[in-house]
């Protein structure tokens, strides 16, 4: 625990994953080679090929950041509650909820037009000036900030629920299971536009959906729990993290192994490529069981090393993760834009992501030294 009252072995799991994020995203707005894995229609099949078989293998370690970052921001909700003991529950629901509505706004103001600069900027074909999957006319993308952002607003909304731990988990595990047990048989079926959000990730009329609530809120929930758990019994739970993580990648091998529940769309062949081929979107129990896995695993390795290189590397990036996030999606989008708007190989790839973390990494400690010091009701505490 630092001075600010920030668990350095938190910062440091969320500024590790931040970077993976960047990593996927430059594969996305510079090497112009991504993936789609939709519960129906878009499905990446990977080849054996090397360049299948690096973007197999960026991808499934991407696949680590959505689901951290939902973890970590119900965490957050849980550590900010059991740091502001002196503020009245409205106030504290009033904080969360506040965040949560600049999430969505800037979701809309800063973060969907860097995306377009890098769909417009890509001269390659392959999405047809789109997101993936979307049709020509969309007028509100529901990206991962405007649903964490909803998601903050429902944990604002039902402190009540959240004091009880088995309760709160009974209901993040609904959430978890609901694309295995309310998605349409019908993946062409119409839907509409509540279902859409909540549930069912695709396009209706000018609604485009890749993050629908209901499972996302699952995932924080776990979180807040996880976090209620860390601050009242710290020794237990770092115990039991490392065997939780492991229980869960052992759940997601056993049930992705099986190929039916849980999975959404069963493997299409039984090519190991396949096997690491999980839905997304939305995201099915076994994707959400391998990732929080590997999330807890690498959360616990990081925790004994935050003050190491790597360690205080994370950190610095994990201390101003919105910062990072809204930061890194106009720089990979510019220069995807006006220097590779036909892609370019893995290896310059590589080499553009670790450039430009080290501006990210001045620009994140920069606004987290700023920070510190400023009194809880300071407007640099929202973002």
């Amino acid at each position: 625990m630092t001075r600010s009252g920030r668990i350095a072995g938190i910062d440091a799991a969320r500024g590790a994953i931040m970077m993976i994020m960047a990593s996927d995203h430059v594969n996305a707005l510079v090497v112009r080679r991504h993936s789609t894995e939709f519960w129906a229609g878009l499905w990446t099949r990977y080849g054996t090929g090397p360049a299948d078989l690096v973007q197999l293998g960026f991808r499934v370690l991407s696949d680590l950041c959505a689901p951290g970052f939902f973890f970590w921001m119900g965490g957050g909700v849980a550590l900010l509650a059991s740091r502001r003991t002196e503020w009245s529950r409205t106030r504290l629901g009033a904080q969360v909820a506040l965040r949560g509505a600049i999430l969505m706004l800037l979701s809309t103001l800063v973060e969907v037009p860097a995306w377009l600069v890098g769909i417009h900027g890509d001269h390659t074909g392959k999405h047809l000036g789109g997101w993936p999957g979307a049709g020509p006319a969309i007028h509100l993308p529901v990206t991962v900030l405007t649903t964490l952002g909803l998601s903050m607003m429902v944990l604002a909304a039902v402190q009540p629920l959240l004091r009880w731990r088995v309760a709160t988990l009974g209901v993040a595990a609904l959430c978890v299971l609901s694309p295995s047990l309310f998605l349409p048989d019908d993946g062409m079926q119409s839907v509409g536009r509540l279902a859409r959000l909540g549930l069912v990730a695709g396009q209706t009329g000018g609604l485009y959906v890749e993050y629908p609530l209901l499972p996302w809120l699952g995932v924080a929930l776990f979180g807040h729990v996880f976090a209620q758990c860390l601050t009242q019994w710290r020794a237990g739970t770092l115990r039991a993290a490392l065997w939780i993580g492991i229980g869960c990648l052992v759940a997601a091998l056993v049930l992705r192994w099986h190929g039916t529940a849980g999975n959404l769309r069963p493997p299409r062949d039984g090519s190991w490529r396949e096997f690491f081929n999980l839905v997304k979107y939305p995201p099915s129990p076994v994707f959400i069981l391998a990732m929080l896995g590997g999330n807890l695993c690498l959360f616990r390795a990081l925790w004994r090393h935050a003050d190491g290189w790597f360690g205080r590397l994370c950190v610095g990036f994990g201390r101003a993760p919105l910062v990072f996030y809204l930061a890194h999606l106009w720089l990979f989008a510019v220069i995807g834009s006006v220097f590779f708007p036909m892609g370019t190989h893995y290896a310059v790839g590589v080499l553009v992501w670790l450039a430009g973390l080290w501006p990210l990494h001045r620009l994140c400690t920069g606004f987290a030294r700023m920070r510190r010091g400023r009194p809880p009701s300071s407007w640099m505490h929202l973002v």
